[in-house]
């Protein structure tokens, strides 16, 4: 009973409660007043929102969405509190410099070290392979065209000793100088004692007979053939028989077109070219073989390594064939050639190895240590203390490809650091190498360089991403006040977030633009439904002789 009662009562106070709603709000919009709109810009005088302004301090949005301000407030694009960033007197808006009070220092963990001058280690690590040194290498050639009758090595990898025979060649060219010789020796009396054993003289006089008086006049057929006989053994020698092998053929008497060929040094037959019934020329190379005492560590670098490379340089190398075992060489090599292709240069370091115990193809890791001097050349161990260069930390330079950039306190100044381009010339393990730019006691950024650089483009100056002049590097425009941004187009934006009025769109000419292209796009219809189509046989050229094709395409249409 109760409840329906409440019902009821309600029922009948709402119909009051409305009436009095609407003359509420009717009477506020008749007795209000108009106000002034308040400029964003009035918003920095408002004691809600004053803050002290300091000469050169300008606001930026940390998220870079409008170009710094000259008043305090809020992003009007992300809402951020604009931070308070200084930006320099007038005379100091093209100067790369930056002013951070001591709390921002700390807060970007800025830390700042000297430029000094002192020699830096670098490390460089080569890779190569172990081969035989080519001071040690001889090739076996034939002096003569003909064929390998016998092999007396038989394969790759045998040691030979000087004097060991290597192979012997039949020659007609050897077949034809030892007859020769025979014919000669005909006309000369010691060519028998020659052949019975008896003294005789074969280095530069004729053979002869000891017994024989010479004193007399000879013959002149018996001159001419001691002349030719002498001329003859010299030929031999050049054909590459031995003194010895020439005696004995001189005391057979027997021509049989065959000779040995010695090995002239000791080693290792590294590889085997020719086999028995081989056929070759002059100049054919038989074997190659090298000493396995003398090796060199053949190594690749690159283009960057070669300041650190000069001849006669300690080089320390491992291979796995000797796990913990490390040897010496020293650089004798350096190709004055680079690679095209891999744009590297090989450096030769010779290793003595009295063992053997290196073999060719071993591959191997290598490290050289250098230090260079202010010249660029590598220093050696009493170099004096003047002629070192001087040196940044690794982390100091903005590198941006050909231009590196440095940051440096200004002297005098606390908290204002300086942008400054720098040369820089090799680099260390955690140095690099200063050829210009900066001067022996200023101290550099090291630490939060990247931060200050922000900043600085933040505040529209040069930066790491500019070109002399303070231009932009890079093509695209940068949303954090870059100069190069088209200023209409900032103004623009700027007042379209604050607010401004945007000009009224009318109906009616939105109408007509919506009918205007729902009548091209029916135009473009019935352009479609009046293609013409030709029929098949009507494109280019017909089977038949005839005009039927080009009739049909000039109608246009089936027929």
């Amino acid at each position: 009973m109760n409840r329906r009662f409440e019902s009821l009562k309600s029922r009948r106070n709402a119909p009051i409660l409305g009436i009095v709603l609407i003359a509420g709000f009717l009477g506020g919009y008749w007795f209000k007043g108009e106000e002034p709109e308040v400029p964003r810009a009035a918003m920095a005088d408002s004691p809600t929102v004053q803050i002290e302004a300091q000469a050169g301090m300008v606001y930026a949005c940390p998220m870079n969405d409008v170009p710094p301000m000259d008043f305090p407030g809020q992003c009007p694009i992300c809402g951020m509190d604009l931070v308070p960033v200084y930006g320099g007197t007038e005379k100091d808006k093209s100067a790369p410099r930056l002013k951070l009070t001591p709390e921002a220092v700390k807060l970007a963990e800025i830390q700042t070290t000297p430029v000094e001058r002192k020699f830096v280690s670098a490390e460089i690590r080569l890779f190569g392979q172990i081969d035989y040194d080519p001071a040690h290498v001889t090739n076996i050639t034939a002096f003569m065209p003909g064929v390998i009758d016998r092999v007396y090595v038989k394969r790759a990898g045998q040691f030979v000793r000087w004097g060991d025979p290597l192979f012997d060649i039949y020659s007609s060219d050897l077949l034809d100088t030892q007859k020769q010789i025979f014919d000669a020796m005909k006309y000369v009396p010691s060519f028998f004692a020659f052949q019975s054993g008896m003294p005789h003289s074969a280095k530069e006089m004729p053979v002869q007979d000891l017994s024989i008086d010479t004193t007399g006049e000879q013959s002149q057929e018996k001159e001419a053939a001691l002349k030719q006989i002498g001329a003859i053994r010299n030929k031999l020698s050049i054909l590459g028989m031995p003194k010895r092998d020439i005696d004995e053929l001189m005391k057979k008497g027997e021509a049989t077109g065959i000779a040995t060929v010695y090995s002239s040094v000791y080693g290792q037959v590294i590889e085997q070219r020719a086999f028995e019934g081989s056929y070759i020329n002059t100049g054919t190379s038989i074997f190659v073989i090298g000493d396995p005492r003398y090796v060199w560590a053949k190594l690749d670098a690159y283009e960057a390594d070669y300041p650190w490379l000069r001849m006669s340089q300690s080089v320390v190398f491992e291979t796995d064939a000797y796990p913990g075992e490390s040897f010496e060489a020293k650089v004798i090599f350096i190709d004055p050639v680079f690679n095209a292709k891999a744009r590297t240069f090989s450096v030769g370091a010779v290793c003595p190895d009295p063992g053997g115990r290196l073999k060719a193809g071993m591959l191997i890791r290598a490290t050289v240590q250098a230090k260079l001097t202010d010249e660029g050349r590598v220093a050696a161990e009493e170099t004096p203390i003047e002629k070192a260069p001087l040196v940044i930390p690794a982390s100091a330079p903005l590198i941006t490809g050909k231009r590196s950039v440095v940051y440096v306190r200004a002297p005098g100044e606390e908290g204002t650091f300086e942008g400054r381009e720098i040369k820089l010339g090799p680099r260390s393990k955690s140095h690099y190498i200063v050829v210009s730019g900066v001067e022996e006691g200023e101290e550099v950024v090291k630490n939060g360089n990247f931060k200050i650089d922000s900043a600085v483009q933040i505040l529209a100056r040069p930066s790491m991403m500019s070109i002399e002049g303070g231009h932009s590097a890079v093509s695209h425009h940068s949303h954090g006040g870059s100069d190069l941004m088209n200023e209409e187009y900032k103004e623009n934006r700027v007042r379209n977030l604050m607010g401004a009025p945007k000009e009224p769109t009318h109906s009616g000419d939105a109408f007509e633009r919506r009918s205007g292209d729902s009548q091209d796009a029916r135009s473009k219809v019935r352009e479609r439904s009046t293609i013409s189509r030709r029929r098949p046989g009507a494109y280019g050229d017909t089977t038949r002789p005839g005009q039927r094709g080009r009739e049909g395409y000039r109608d246009g249409g089936m027929k």
